[in-house]
């Protein structure tokens, strides 16, 4: 692998360790809306990303990551997180450069097709809730001219109070909306991992 792509494989090793470290966690606040296998699921689908993502350009390891992620991991999050990660690595991939612009527009992206695949949107209670303020405020931070760290940096405080937030969300979408009112209380175990996944990466991003 380049240069150029060794900052994706080390990106999901990240990930994949601090959610290794989270999976019961992740499992007991899955357990309350749903089946309990959101930790283990999330384990499987970035062990699986960071042995496919073996390309020298950044775009296409992201999207044989996506792909990988996604058959491993099964149900909604695998299928969230395959197209998150394509759809960023088809636009990095396109535009040919991995700057700071482009990243927020690959992320625009993703969670265009994460609403086109499951119909949801800010306010469901799913990952969406954190990921829409923390792209927000990271194209904030771009446009100020900070570079991609910082700009993450400053933008994850964002994400994670959003993600603690969900607890007062009633679930519209997935298995949890089954519960109703019942799931208040919790936070949605997608948008907390979410925000482990958007602080463990943040070191590997290319400056």
């Amino acid at each position: 692998m380049s240069e150029d792509g060794k900052w994706v494989r080390a990106a999901l090793k990240r990930a994949l360790t601090v959610l290794e470290s989270k999976e019961d966690e992740l499992g007991r606040l899955d357990a309350a809306a749903g089946d309990g296998d959101h930790g283990a699921g999330m384990v499987r689908g970035l062990t699986a990303a960071v042995e496919a993502a073996v390309a020298d350009e950044p775009g296409e390891a992201l999207m044989q990551a996506g792909t990988a992620f996604a058959d491993a991991a099964g149900g909604a999050s695998g299928a969230i997180y395959g197209v998150l990660l394509v759809a960023l690595g088809k636009r990095l991939a396109a535009s040919g450069r991995v700057d700071p612009p482009q990243f927020v527009q690959g992320l625009r992206d993703a969670i265009e097709a994460i609403q086109q695949l499951g119909k949801a949107q800010p306010g469901d209670k799913t990952l969406l809730d954190a990921l829409v303020p923390f792209v927000e405020a990271l194209e904030e931070g771009v446009r100020g001219g900070q570079d991609l760290r910082s700009a993450w940096r400053q933008a994850l405080p964002v994400a994670e109070e959003a993600a603690r937030a969900t607890a007062g969300l009633v679930a519209r979408k997935g298995r949890s909306s089954r519960l109703g009112a019942r799931g208040l209380g919790h936070p949605d175990p997608g948008a907390v991992s979410l925000t482990y996944i958007l602080r463990a990466v943040e070191p590997a991003l290319p400056a």
